[in-house]
């Protein structure tokens, strides 16, 4: 027996998560040769906006609760691309800060990201995609 489900207007939910699905497995791809996933560039694009944060101010800009920082945060110490330090003006905290190895990382990360970038103007235009980044960020900030 087929349940009667009132049909959806848009599928925004399936079709975001779809997207997201693609875009992750896209990163995932072409990040795989330099070491990293699609989460570990999120959270080092994070850091290479602005270093010297707290794990605090990095789960904020990242997105992700505390706890999911610091695995997050362990492992790319593991992986020799972060580091913590003292922090100058208050020693009870730690910032967080790059490696040279993550530095270096930066520019070819930059470059798959450009490409996926350019690879989606080119289908849907300039335009669209700034009205497609408005749009999104609008619904971003939407207290649902």
């Amino acid at each position: 027996m087929q349940t009667t489900f009132p049909e959806p207007k848009y599928f925004i939910c399936s079709l975001t998560t779809l997207i997201a699905r693609k875009m992750v497995a896209y990163y995932n791809r072409v990040l795989a040769p330099l070491g990293l996933t699609a989460q570990q560039m999120i959270a080092l694009g994070v850091l290479w906006r602005e270093e010297n944060v707290s794990l605090g101010i990095f789960a904020r800009r990242a997105g992700i609760g505390k706890a999911a920082a610091a695995t997050m945060i362990k492992r790319l110490e593991q992986m020799g691309l972060v580091s913590k330090e003292a922090n100058p003006e208050d020693g009870r905290l730690n910032v967080l800060k790059l490696t040279d190895k993550a530095r270096k990382l930066a520019p070819q990360v930059a470059e798959k990201v450009a490409a996926l970038e350019r690879n989606i103007e080119s289908a849907i235009g300039p335009e669209n995609v700034r009205s497609l980044i408005e749009a999104l960020t609008i619904i971003r900030d939407l207290k649902l």
